[in-house]
This record gives C-alpha cells, sequence and structure tokens, in this order.
C-alpha cells in the first residue's frame, strides 16, 4: 500500500497487528544457552505454562523438552537469578524453582536426582551459576542462605553421587559468581566483590589449587580498587583470561600481563552483572578469541587476534546480544551458538558455521520468538546523540511510528513516549522487540534512552551517574524529547514518559520535579530512596551508596538528600496523571513503594490509576497480567495524549 493509499488517522489511533494477547502468548523467555560436543542445551520460560522454565535440547536437528514436569528451572539468588543451570558430556545439573535446590539429569536417561537436601525453610538455600569438573564428581557453585537474619553468599563444592554431601569452599565476601574449573582440571577461578561495591564498580578475580578434589590454596589474581573485572574463565590451554577496566574500557586481560590482549579501541567486552551466567568471550583456538562488544550503544562479534592484538568485524548483522553465548567445535567444524537480536529479528537462538578462517559459511536461526508483524510495521531503531545538560552528550534510540496500513495528519506530529531503561546501570539496545512495536504500530513515537549512567559508552559514562540518581537521567529523558520536537520528529507537547524498577524512579521524578510530560506511567518503580535504602534484597540494598550517596542514616546532610530526590515526599509538585502498575510479591522493589506514592497521589486528589497484580514479583510473567498491564496503559494513554 503506498502513502496516498494508506488510511489518514490520527496518531495513537491506529489499529494494529499487534495485540496484547500476542504479547503475552509470545512472551517466551529465552535464557542461558550450554552446549556438549553433539547437542545445544537452551532455556525457555513459557508464559502459557505460567513462566515455567523449560530446557530444550537441540541435536540432529531437532529440538526436545527435557524438563520433567512439575520441575521449573530457575534460581533466585540475587532474586533476578541467571546461571540457572550447568553441565559436562555426562549430567545436566539445574535449580528448581519450588524449593531452589539442585538437581542432577543424566542426559542418556534423562533421570532426575536432588544433589542437595530440602532447605530449613522455602527457598532459603540457593544455587546457581557452577561448573562441574574433569573427573564430574563434583560440581562447584554459588550458594546463598537466608538465614534468620542475615543473607550468606559463598562458593560450595557438592559431589555428584546424590549423598547430598556440601563443603563451603570460599566465604568472608558479600558476593561470588562464576566459580569455573580450568580445563586440566587442576585450577579453579571466581569473582567476587562486597559491600557498597556493585559488580560494575569494583570486583576480584581469585584462584585456588584443585588437589585430589580439595580446593586449596586460594589467591587473589586481580584485586584492585575502583576496578570491575568481569568473566573470569579458562582457555583450553588453561590460561586465565576476564574482562576489566583498567583503561576505563572493558577490555580482555590474561592473567598476570598488565597489558591487554588487544589493540584500545572504545569497546566494551563485557556487560552490567545483574544476572549470573553470562559469557561475552569464547576461545576459537590458541591464537583467537570470538568476542560480543558494544560500541556506542550498538553490539556486535568480533575476532581478537592474540598475535598481533587486532581487533576484526565478524559480523554486525546482530546488534543486540544478551550475553549468550557458546562455541563448539566438533568434526573439524566450529559452530557459534548465540542469543542476539536486530532491528528487524526478535531474540533468537542463532547458530552461526565458520570455516577453518573464521569465516561465516552459513548461519540459521534455530529458535525464533514470533515477532507479530511484517517487515513493514516494524519501527527500526536508529541511534541519536543530543545535547544535554551540562554541555554534555547523551546518546538513545529513536523509533518512528509506522504501519504499513496508517498514516497520521499532515498538520500533525506524532506523541512520543519516553523510556526510561531499569537498571539504572544497565542499556537500551537496538533489537526487535514486540514491545515497543505495540506502541510504534498504534501510531506513537518512541524514545529509548542510553541516559547518562548506561553501559555501553565506557566507564566515564557508567560512572556519570555516581550521586546523581534522578537527576542527570531525567535531564537526559527530558532532553531526548525536546530534541525530536525540535527535529520536527515528534510532538513535544504530547509527551509521555514510562520505566519500570530503577526507569519507574526516572519517571516518577521527571513527572514530579519537571513538567515536560503529559502523562506517565510507573511498573514497580521507586518511589521512597529511603525505604528502598532499608527495606530491598541484599544484592542491591547498597547500590544508591554509589548513585545517590551514603545512606540516610550517616548523617543529616545525606537524610535531606535522599528526602529531597524522593518524589513521595514532593506530590504537591505533581500536575499530571500517573499510572501506577505493582506485583504484590516484588522482593526487589516492595509494594509499599507504590502503596506510598498512591497514598500521596489521594491526598493530593490528583488522578492516577494502581493496579496490582497477585502472584507477580519484580518483572511481570504470567499471561493474563500481560495483557491488563499493556491494555490499561494504552488506554491511559489514549486518554491523556490523544
Amino acid at each position: 500500500m503506498t502513502e496516498q493509499q494508506k488510511i489518514v488517522k490520527p496518531y495513537g489511533l491506529w489499529e494494529s497487528p499487534i495485540s496484547a494477547e500476542q504479547l503475552a502468548s509470545k512472551s517466551t523467555r529465552l535464557g542461558q544457552i550450554q552446549a556438549t560436543t553433539n547437542a545445544l542445551y537452551w532455556l525457555e520460560g513459557r508464559p502459557e505454562e505460567e513462566g515455567r522454565g523449560v530446557i530444550v535440547r537441540y541435536a540432529n536437528g531437532e529440538r526436545t523438552d527435557i524438563t520433567p514436569k512439575p520441575y521449573n528451572v530457575r534460581t533466585r539468588v540475587h532474586e533476578y537469578g541467571g546461571g540457572d543451570f550447568w553441565l559436562s558430556e555426562d549430567y545436566l545439573l539445574f535449580v528448581d524453582d519450588d524449593q531452589q535446590r539442585l538437581y542432577r539429569q543424566d542426559l542418556k536417561t534423562l533421570e532426575v536426582i536432588a544433589l542437595t537436601p530440602e532447605p530449613p525453610s522455602k527457598r532459603s538455600w540457593r544455587y546457581n551459576d557452577g561448573d562441574i569438573d574433569t573427573t564430574s564428581s563434583f560440581t562447584v557453585c554459588v550458594r546463598e542462605r537466608h538465614e534468620s537474619d542475615e543473607v550468606i553468599n559463598e562458593l560450595v563444592k557438592i559431589d555428584l553421587d546424590g549423598s547430598q554431601s556440601i563443603q563451603i569452599i570460599a566465604e568472608g565476601y558479600d558476593f561470588y559468581s562464576n566459580p569455573r574449573v580450568s580445563p586440566d582440571g587442576k585450577r579453579l577461578s571466581w569473582l567476587c566483590w562486597s559491600h557498597p561495591n556493585m559488580p560494575w564498580d569494583e570486583t576480584e578475580v581469585w584462584t585456588a589449587e584443585i588437589v585430589d578434589g580439595q580446593i586449596k590454596n586460594p589467591k587473589a589474581a586481580v584485586q584492585q580498587k575502583e576496578l570491575s573485572a568481569y568473566q573470569p574463565d579458562w582457555t583450553r590451554h588453561n590460561k586465565l583470561i576476564y574482562a576489566a577496566d583498567y583503561e576505563g574500557w572493558w577490555h580482555l586481560y590474561k592473567e598476570g600481563q598488565e597489558q591487554a590482549l588487544h589493540q584500545f579501541d572504545e569497546i566494551e567486552f563485557a556487560l552490567p552483572q545483574w544476572v549470573f551466567g553470562c559469557r561475552v568471550w569464547q576461545q576459537l583456538d590458541e591464537q583467537t578469541l570470538l568476542v560480543i562488544g558494544t560500541k556506542e550503544g550498538k553490539q556486535a562479534l568480533y575476532l581478537i587476534d592474540l598475535k598481533t592484538k587486532s581487533i576484526g568485524l565478524l559480523t554486525d548483522k546482530w546488534t543486540a546480544f544478551s550475553g549468550q553465548m557458546v562455541v563448539s567445535v566438533s568434526d573439524n567444524q566450529t559452530k557459534v551458538y548465540f542469543l542476539a537480536a536486530n532491528p528487524t529479528q526478535p531474540e533468537s537462538v542463532i547458530q552461526l558455521t565458520l570455516n577453518s578462517e573464521y569465516q561465516i559459511i552459513d548461519s540459521q536461526v534455530i529458535s525464533e520468538l514470533d515477532k507479530n508483524t511484517n517487515d513493514d510495521d516494524i519501527s527500526k531503531a536508529q541511534h541519536v546523540s543530543f545535547s544535554t545538560s551540562g554541555g554534555e552528550k547523551a546518546h538513545g534510540f529513536f523509533y518512528p511510528p509506522t504501519n504499513s496500513q496508517y498514516q497520521g495528519p499532515d498538520s500533525e506530529r506524532p506523541p512520543l513516549i519516553v523510556m526510561s531503561h531499569g537498571g539504572p546501570t544497565a542499556m537500551a539496545d537496538s533489537g526487535l522487540d514486540s514491545k515497543v512495536q505495540f506502541w510504534t504500530s498504534r501510531g506513537f513515537a518512541v524514545a529509548d534512552v542510553n541516559y547518562r549512567g548506561s553501559t555501553g559508552y565506557g566507564r566515564v559514562y557508567r560512572d556519570k551517574l555516581k550521586g546523581q540518581w534522578g537527576l542527570v537521567d531525567v535531564d537526559d529523558c527530558i532532553a531526548m524529547g525536546q530534541y525530536l520536537a525540535q527535529q520536527g520528529l515528534v510532538d513535544g507537547d504530547r509527551m509521555a514518559i514510562r520505566g519500570g524498577s530503577a526507569g519507574g524512579y526516572t519517571t516518577l521524578c521527571a513527572l514530579t520535579f519537571h513538567d515536560a510530560f503529559k502523562v506517565g506511567m510507573s511498573r514497580y518503580g521507586v518511589a521512597d530512596l529511603v525505604s528502598l535504602s532499608q527495606d530491598s534484597h541484599k544484592f542491591e540494598i547498597r547500590y544508591l551508596d554509589s548513585v545517590v550517596g551514603p545512606a540516610p542514616d550517616k548523617g543529616p546532610e545525606q537524610a535531606k538528600i535522599y528526602h529531597e530526590r524522593s518524589p513521595v515526599n514532593h506530590t504537591d509538585q505533581l500536575s499530571c496523571p500517573i499510572l501506577i502498575l505493582q506485583g504484590l510479591e516484588d522482593k526487589v522493589v516492595p509494594p509499599n513503594q507504590a502503596e506510598a506514592m498512591v497514598k500521596a497521589l489521594e491526598n493530593k486528589g490528583l488522578p492516577y490509576e494502581y493496579i496490582t497484580f497477585e502472584g507477580e514479583g519484580h518483572g511481570f510473567r504470567k499471561p493474563d497480567t500481560i495483557i491488563r498491564a499493556f491494555n490499561a496503559e494504552l488506554a491511559f494513554y489514549q486518554q491523556y495524549l490523544i
């Protein structure tokens, strides 16, 4: 259909090929991927089974579900999880959500037995992110113990014989991750850090010897103030490689060497460690590494030649990676598997086949999530940089309204929905997301902001949010909207802002302390910083030390800052409608945050809508929840923006 044949209809009222029901039914979550010599395994979270986690095996061109009911593969370590399963050629180990026990599954018979005892109370002992030793006699992994008055994280060694024998092998730090056994079975490496640091602030790499199955002589391999290390792991030749931001960018280093393994470039070879079990580098041969790199907000696959230190682009066909990648070499053929998306393809399991010179000879989509639209209805991400407060630059992705059947009136510019991503130490990417297309196909423009503090632009940019959360992130969201309006791309008088979790806090701050937006939606967003600093889970309880400042009980000046930046204390400045969505089992941002905001809104008599969801935590998983949430948000925008 040509532009002249399209139906002219006001922006925001177009009929869309994407319904909330489709979003819910197609919202399968892809988790980590692992491989043996002859098969690939990945995790799917399925909305049609109430979000149950199922491991899929792909071999000889066929896929098979291998997780028997009622098992639900999901770990809750750090609440965000990740590293839900790991394997050897013989066994697959997984965590079941019901009690958080660790199980062993025989890869031939698929028989399942418990490796850990029932916890003292429901989900009080949690496991994840492990590795199996070279003899398949034991595993090392993270354990998180929820005791009566504290949460204890440690590394443990667990026998695989079903005896449920558990031995603590590393303790004393607040957090642990990435325990990995060297291919020769002689060494162990791991990552650890302590409060008040988050893993992108400061982490340490440790190693130990493995002697007769015992872990001995632990020592620090990387230990430096304000240095973030990431994914320490072993090459097939027993060399330890890790990412670290010695020079302001997450580059790759080898144990004992101070120089990066490659030439300097403004590329990040790591991710913010919100979840466990990510891999951004893999070895191809003794001289070559395959890495996921992020440059100017876009990701790609790169090759690093360890001899020449050169960085070469393998492919930029995929621009958004989740940090899941594995290399399999068999029959003199190299296959690379990863999870990725691009502006026209949703997140999928991808297989690349490489020749002996590591050129792509074949690419195959093994498992693709339905994108719900044809290419003519897809709004493609456009990376933009713009001026913001303090004379600085910020970045984001712009999505113009796109629908093959409709166009807006010539006299009208589209309303804009500004999206503030979670974290806040995270990144918006350019991968196809049906949840974005839900809006653009209805005639809304979307701005997905990589405000100061986002990853993928180097440590200096990442650190710009230190002490400034609720300030510079909000400035950047407003600045991107104003920039797009100045370019004539959107209607600057019809702008909404939406966000979840930390993005919900940015949203509430923007609506409370500024008047740039006409309406907003907060999904399990932070409203009271004081409450959050006292009532969050262990992983994030000291996060605000970095992005806001020392806790409010450290002195009157700190208490003042926390009070001033909490939207719940300043609802007298609010003047626009707000939609608030909240899961009642949220442990990250508890419901009392939303309830405090609602009470303040009621007292002022402002228009709002508050919707709660039974059985939902931090991130909505149930189809009914997703449907109700998106339909309510659409109706809210159409009421106040159109």
